[in-house]
């Protein structure tokens, strides 16, 4: 038995690199499997996560773009188109409101215009009244009075106080005929003067 320990031949290289290849070649432990694998499983859900991100992000984008030219865009034209027809409503209102008050000018002078006829034409038959009494024409200055006292009734002249002395002035003459037909000639005259005088006012406030 001594013998053959004392004659055991050594290892040889080649012995030796046989040993290393199978070292080298010794299969993994289950726990550095487990490592690798979660390590492989790490980076494949990190690689979806960003996918998945990146297909968000890509997603918002092409809403955002459909958004803009789709609503926002068609939204911004309606606005522009909403501002300018607004622009022109107050542009047409403002006119509107300027025929309106040149209308209410318009209208007031045509009253005024309508009353001064209206006083020209006592005027008128005031004239034919003093006619006739200095003619001593009864007939003639009853129906000249009629004239004048009816038109003086209907006689629009607003807020004038006048009026009031017009048909006093009427009343006054009636009154003085046949029998005084001085003082009746004296008050056709101031009523004649009263109707200037009226007219004139009427003129200025125009």
């Amino acid at each position: 038995m001594e013998e053959n320990k004392g004659n055991a031949v050594p290892p040889t290289d080649s012995s030796n690199a046989k040993l290393g290849s199978e070292k080298q070649q010794k299969p993994l432990t289950p726990k550095a499997e487990s490592k690798a694998e979660v390590k492989v499983h790490k980076n494949t859900f990190i690689q979806k996560a960003l996918r998945q991100i990146l297909l968000a992000v890509l997603f918002l984008a092409i809403g955002a773009g459909l958004v803009f030219f789709l609503v926002h865009q068609p939204a911004a034209k309606e606005y522009a188109t909403q501002k300018e027809e607004a622009v022109r409503l107050q542009d047409i209102e403002a006119q509107y409101d300027q025929l309106l008050s040149d209308y209410a000018v318009l209208n007031t002078r045509h009253a005024v215009a309508v009353t001064l006829v209206d006083i020209y034409q006592i005027q008128n038959n005031v004239n034919i009244a003093r006619i006739a009494l200095m003619e001593n024409n009864e007939t003639r200055l009853s129906i000249a009075l009629g004239y004048v006292e009816k038109d003086i009734e209907t006689l629009d002249i607003g807020e004038f106080p006048e009026k009031v002395d017009l048909s006093t002035r009427v009343t006054t003459i009636k009154d003085y005929l046949p029998n005084n037909t001085q003082k009746a000639l004296t008050e056709l005259n101031a009523l004649f003067d009263d109707l200037l005088l009226l007219a004139n006012n009427m003129e200025i406030t125009e």
